[in-house]
């Protein structure tokens, strides 16, 4: 199942899914992560790699886990696949959106995925840049993409289909909100 999916399922609408959707799921990378050491073997001798949940950076305040500028659409997916496991542990019926005053909401709150900070309106002042390069480079890469509402979307759902979608979405995601973007 999609993120998009998953979001409006859980009742995340307009802007913030189209972030979600444009960016947004390594919860369940977290959860299910390498122990706390922070790497991974990849059958490397000479290589220590970082885990996919190093780096992450963590909202202080909530402890939430955030999504990240150049993560791909199967790393969203197991963020928010990590948030619904994490609700199901806890009482919420699978594809059933959480009651507002549900324990397992709060529970879960940390696996909640933010989006990245970057490609939010309210932390970055120059996220109207932001979209309209990221629609400019989506556009160069022949998925027609407009600024719509003051976020970036696709002109037709279809695009999401395109073999190439989600490299695109990623390459000119870190172009375009990335530092010096």
């Amino acid at each position: 199942m999609s993120y998009i999916a998953h979001a409006a399922r859980h009742g995340i609408t307009g802007p913030v899914l189209t972030v979600v959707a444009a960016g947004a799921t390594l919860v369940m990378l977290s959860s299910c992560g390498d122990g706390g050491s922070g790497t991974r073997d990849e059958g490397v001798a000479s290589l220590v790699t970082p885990s996919t949940t190093a780096g992450r950076t963590a909202d202080p305040d909530a402890g939430h886990v955030r999504i990240r500028l150049d993560d791909n659409q199967q790393d969203i997916n197991r963020l928010w696949d990590a948030w619904s496991h994490c609700l199901q542990e806890h009482g919420v019926p699978a594809g059933r959106k959480a009651p507002a005053d549900s324990p397992a909401l709060k529970t879960c709150e940390s696996k909640y995925p933010l989006q990245p900070a970057e490609m939010d309106p309210a932390s970055n002042p120059r996220y109207g840049d932001g979209v309209r390069a990221m629609v400019k480079c989506m556009n160069g890469h022949g998925i027609k993409s407009v600024v719509d509402d003051g976020n970036w979307g696709l002109v037709s759902g279809d695009s999401l289909n395109r073999p190439d979608y989600d490299k695109y979405r990623v390459e000119c995601q870190v172009k375009s909100f990335g530092n010096g973007g």
